[in-house]
Formats: structure tokens, C-alpha cells, sequence
């Protein structure tokens, strides 16, 4: 991202001592004559035209002021000897700058009222018109601080502990019964098997993607420009986007009126159909036995056969009752021989945790 220099405002401080608004560059203040804290701070007035006057932007184009080790008076940033005292400053110490003050006001700003006679001025305006006083600036209100929030009633932390308590003691009595596993001896009663096959078929698929990224073999349809990537320098299809202006303090009691800017570099964004491999369907066929088939798939043109799954479920009686252990494994169904007995831990919902032969 580029800064863009859009030119220079005067900036202005608070004399501390009678509250009045002066120039930047002032160096005591206009109505009290108290001489500008070597602390201050700039601000951004309520509205500000860019300087004009050669000699003061180049004063800013400088750097920041030198506050002389003798007398602490403000010298610009090409000074050798202070103006006041004709110290030596090459010691001295450069203001502070690059502070960013804010946005850069360009639409008219609300009249100040005199606080002596109530004549409106303008926003700009250091005295009032009507009888010359002081167009002070109001100290600043402590910010206000929001009432602490009510500590809950006694019955809603009563609510939500027991909320929380039955959810604890309802997960803890799941995982105990997920883990808690009796002891059975049950016998195989029946064998059964599901094998199946996915079909798949070139098939039309929407899709888009940059122009020069699209398949050479797609149908292109509708494009329109959009934004691809940005960058700092102009190029072949770009366009200049710029951020709000804003003020930056240069240390001089001046400030640079800067816009951050970059460039949105556009391209073609198109839709298009191509054709791709998905699954249109899925064979399935299902017995009992331990010779499982696969299910004969008839492709059509530009079909191809897709994953294979294959599920096997052994069904053993206990006791009454009827468990139903399922594996992926041909091998650990070939095992489970109808009439065979077989070992098993199961758990309070039913579920086969592990098998092994009886004993």
C-alpha cells in the first residue's frame, strides 16, 4: 500500500494554562502569553484548508523541530545556533512526529459560541468577532463509567448449578454405561453380507474460475471483471482505490495530509461447464453365506465403475437376546460360522464391545 501526500494543514494546540486555541507554528500563547509546553500536544482543528504558503511547507518538508538543550525554545530542523538563546543544537532533541491525529475534515465544521457574549464564530476563528475574547476550549469531561451489572439473584446461580450439575452427572452416566460391559457366550445364528459398487459418469459440472484458469476443453459462459489482486503500482486493467485522508503530525506544528492508496488490478471471472467424474449410482447386493458377490455393473458410455464397500454383519443369539457385531474385515467374517459360540463383551446399550471363540 502507497502513502499519498495530499498536502499540509496548520495544526493547533490548547494553551494549558487559560484553555485558548492557537496556530501550530505559535510559539506563547495569543491571549494569556504563556509559552508553549515543550510536551504539547497538536491537534487537528474542527476545519482546516491546505497550506498554500511556500515557506511553511517547506519548513514541514524539513522534519520535525529542535527543541534547543539550553533554553528549550522550538528551532527548525535545519537550525544550528536556537533563536532565542543561540545555543549550540547540535544536543538538541527533535519533537516527536508520525503520530496519525485523525481523519482530515473537509466539510464545514459548527460555529463556536463565545462563552463571554454568545455571538457565533466560525470553527476557525481564535476570538470572537463581536467582542474580541478568547474562544477558549472546554475541558474534557471525565467519561462517564457504566453502573457495575447486578450480581445475579441467588435463584438463577441456584438454576444454573443444578443445569450444570445434571449435565455433568448425564455425561458421566453415558460414558459409564458405554463402558460398563457384561460377560455373554452367544452362538452365531445367521451370516449376512452388503457389497456395493459406485457408479460414475461424466456428468455437466457449473463451475468458474479466472478466464485464463479455465479448462481448455470447457464451454465458457458468462464473464464480467472482477477484482483479482491488488497492488501498489498502476498497471494494464487497474484502479486506483484510496483510503480517507488523514492528518499526520510532522513535529513542526504542521501537519501532512496523507491517503493510503493501492490499486485493484481486474480480470475476467467466467462461468463455465466441464465434465467430470461423479457418482450417478450405486449397485448393491445383499445375502447371507460366506461366498459375497460384487454386483455386476453394466456401464453405459462414459460410465466407469467407483468405490467398493463392503459390509459384513454377524448375528449371534444370547440369552434372548439378539447382538449384531459389524466388520469391513472378509477375513473376521469368515470366522463367524453359523453354530459357532463365541465369547462377547457387551455394554449397557447393546453394543458389541469385543468378541473372541468361546472357551
Amino acid at each position: 500500500m502507497t502513502q499519498k501526500n495530499l498536502g499540509y494543514v496548520e495544526l493547533e494546540w490548547t494553551c494549558p494554562v487559560c484553555r485558548t486555541r492557537n496556530p501550530g507554528p505559535r510559539q506563547t500563547c495569543a491571549n494569556c502569553g504563556a509559552p508553549q509546553p515543550k510536551d504539547v500536544q497538536f491537534e487537528t482543528p474542527a476545519q482546516a484548508e491546505l497550506i498554500k504558503d511556500t515557506a511553511e511547507i517547506k519548513r514541514a518538508e524539513l522534519g520535525p523541530d529542535i527543541h534547543c538543550p539550553y533554553c528549550g525554545a522550538r528551532n527548525p530542523a535545519d537550525a544550528k545556533a536556537c533563536h532565542q538563546c543561540g545555543g549550540d543544537l547540535t544536543t538538541g532533541k527533535a519533537r516527536a512526529a508520525g503520530q496519525v491525529l485523525g481523519a482530515y475534515q473537509t466539510t464545514p465544521a459548527a460555529n463556536v459560541i463565545c462563552p463571554n457574549c454568545g455571538t457565533a464564530n466560525s470553527a476557525t476563528a481564535a476570538n470572537c468577532i463581536k467582542c474580541g475574547a478568547a474562544l477558549v476550549k472546554s475541558k474534557p469531561q471525565p467519561t462517564p463509567q457504566p453502573a457495575p451489572a447486578a450480581p445475579p439473584s441467588r435463584s438463577c446461580l441456584v438454576i444454573a448449578g443444578i443445569v450444570i450439575l445434571c449435565l455433568i452427572v448425564g455425561a458421566i452416566a453415558f460414558a459409564t454405561l458405554s463402558f460398563r460391559t457384561k460377560e455373554v457366550v452367544g452362538t452365531v445364528q445367521q451370516a449376512k453380507w452388503t457389497r456395493t459398487i459406485a457408479v460414475e459418469g461424466l456428468v455437466p459440472v457449473q463451475a468458474s474460475d479466472w478466464r485464463d484458469e479455465i479448462p481448455g476443453d470447457a464451454e465458457i459462459g458468462q464473464c464480467r471483471p472482477a477484482v483479482r489482486t491488488t497492488q501498489d503500482t498502476p498497471t494494464e486493467n487497474s484502479r486506483e482505490v484510496c483510503g480517507t485522508p488523514y492528518t499526520v503530525d510532522t513535529g513542526t506544528g504542521i501537519g501532512k495530509v496523507v491517503q493510503d492508496c493501492q490499486y485493484e488490478v481486474y480480470a475476467d471471472r467466467c462461468t463455465y461447464t466441464t465434465r467430470e467424474w461423479r457418482t450417478v449410482d450405486t449397485l448393491v447386493l445383499n445375502g447371507t453365506g460366506y461366498s459375497p458377490q460384487w454386483p455386476v455393473a453394466n456401464l453405459a458410455a462414459q460410465q466407469r465403475s467407483g468405490a467398493r464397500n463392503e459390509d459384513y454383519q454377524c448375528i449371534i443369539s444370547a440369552n434372548d437376546q439378539t447382538y449384531t457385531y459389524k466388520s469391513q474385515n472378509f477375513n473376521d467374517y469368515q470366522r463367524c460360522q453359523v453354530g459357532s459360540r463365541w465369547q462377547l463383551q457387551v455394554n449397557s446399550f447393546g453394543s458389541i464391545m469385543s468378541l473372541a471363540p468361546a472357551k
